[in-house]
């Protein structure tokens, strides 16, 4: 495993070496001044909205100019996200139900900020700005040129009861609805729909088509995907050793094989516009097989016998992935999770020559165990994964569960896998 380990200390290694790669889209900035600067700018995991960016003007520029909110009016990532610099109030009250006050707080502070853009059209332009307080939504409102955050409250009263209850000010449904109005495509449509809007992207971006009076597939806005779907096949390098003492006699120890490995899940991904962090689900089948041969009587050891089973394996593989190298053409990730096991065995029985019998349930094989493989791979051009999986040696076997109960032995198993997956 000499090759496995010099892996495993290259991939720890490789974070310190790709935090200076970056991941450099194509995109523009628009300065303070209007001018516009094409060239790339790096794309990160933003989890609230950015503060600053780094911009090349071409790949091959080492050092990267770096843009604050006070620099740039506007910065673009060509067909994946888009920010623009406002000076405008943000509301500072709680939404989390674990720091609401007991009262309707309606602090709030002016700053310049860069706010993502959500939707645009003709009429309005939805924006959002988070931070780690919470998400805000704002209307932009092309006629009068005005920006406004889209109100939404929540907070604790006492009823008549002297109990404490929830109080929601939904503000930002009268905002639209007052839009909606001045645009002159105020209906009963809309107002159902402001009605059981909630304050999330998919409710008010609606709202917002329905008072730029495009369709869906006239909006101007990035498309996400969140989930995608992959499917895979292998080989997998199985060792089965043992430890202990077994009932077999003079057995050989170990015994390897190699079985084919079939997997299907999907892998979801929390910024899908930058694609670095993944939560991996997957659904395994593999199998493996382990036979040898030994003396049943210690001291008649020309009576021999051999001993094998067969076993097949369905497993559930959640699973964390990171691209210490990201791009479109080429990512290379490290992954790691808990492997759930659900094997089925056949065999696991000796026939004894001298009583013309079969000794079933041989050795106490478990049906649920637990692993954690580590993983390494690399994704090309966003869809053919190829990875390289080992996972560390587990016990498979249970004494108390077998006819031997008084031998102290333990059957491990071990496996190095390639894959092949396309990632839909």
């Amino acid at each position: 495993m000499n090759f496995f380990y010099r892996l495993l200390i290259a991939a720890t290694l490789l974070p310190f070496f790709s935090l200076a790669q970056g991941n450099y889209k194509p995109g523009f900035v628009i300065t303070l001044k209007g001018d516009t600067l094409k060239g790339y700018v790096d794309l990160k995991e933003w989890g609230n909205n950015p503060t600053n960016i780094d911009f090349k003007a071409s790949l091959n520029k080492s050092a990267p100019q770096n843009f604050t909110v006070n620099d740039i009016n506007y910065f673009e990532i060509d067909k994946i996200v888009a920010y623009r610099r406002f000076n405008t109030s943000i509301s500072t009250d709680e939404t989390n139900i674990q720091k609401l006050t007991n009262y309707r707080d309606t602090s709030a502070i002016v700053d310049n900020v860069f706010l993502k853009v959500e939707q645009t059209g003709k009429n309005v332009t939805l924006y959002s700005f988070e931070d780690d307080r919470k998400k805000r939504f704002y209307i932009y409102d092309h006629q009068n040129n005005n920006i406004a955050e889209l109100i939404y409250r929540i907070y604790f009263v006492q009823n008549d009861k002297n109990n404490v209850a929830t109080v929601s000010q939904n503000a930002y449904k009268q905002q639209l609805l007052t839009i909606a109005q001045k645009f002159v495509i105020y209906n009963d449509n809309i107002k159902a729909l402001l009605e059981d809007a909630n304050y999330n992207d998919p409710d008010l971006k609606l709202i917002c088509r329905k008072i730029n009076n495009t369709t869906k597939e006239e909006e101007n806005t990035i498309k996400k995907t969140y989930v995608r779907f992959f499917a895979g096949a292998g080989i997998s390098f199985n060792t089965i050793t043992r430890t202990g003492t077994f009932p077999l006699y003079n057995s050989t120890p170990s015994h390897s094989s190699l079985s084919p490995k079939i997997s299907l899940g999907f892998n979801f991904y929390p910024v899908p516009d930058v694609g670095k962090s993944v939560i991996r689900i997957e659904f395994l089948y593999t199998s493996g097989n382990y036979q040898t041969t030994g003396g049943l009587y210690y001291f008649q050891p020309d009576i021999t016998t051999t001993y094998s089973f067969k076993e097949r394996t369905y497993s559930v593989n959640p699973q964390f992935q990171y691209s210490l190298y990201n791009s479109d053409p080429f990512k290379f990730y490290i992954n790691t999770g808990l492997l759930i096991n659900f094997s089925q065995y056949t065999g696991n029985s000796v026939y004894n020559p001298v009583t013309n019998q079969n000794q079933t349930n041989y050795s106490g094989l478990n049906q649920h165990w637990l692993s954690v493989p580590l993983k390494a791979g690399i994704i090309l051009k966003n869809h053919i994964d190829i990875s390289l999986t080992y996972n560390f040696p587990i016990s498979i076997s249970d004494n108390l569960g077998g006819t031997h109960e008084d031998f102290n032995y333990s059957i491990n198993l071990t496996s190095l896998q390639a894959m092949i997956s396309y990632i839909f």
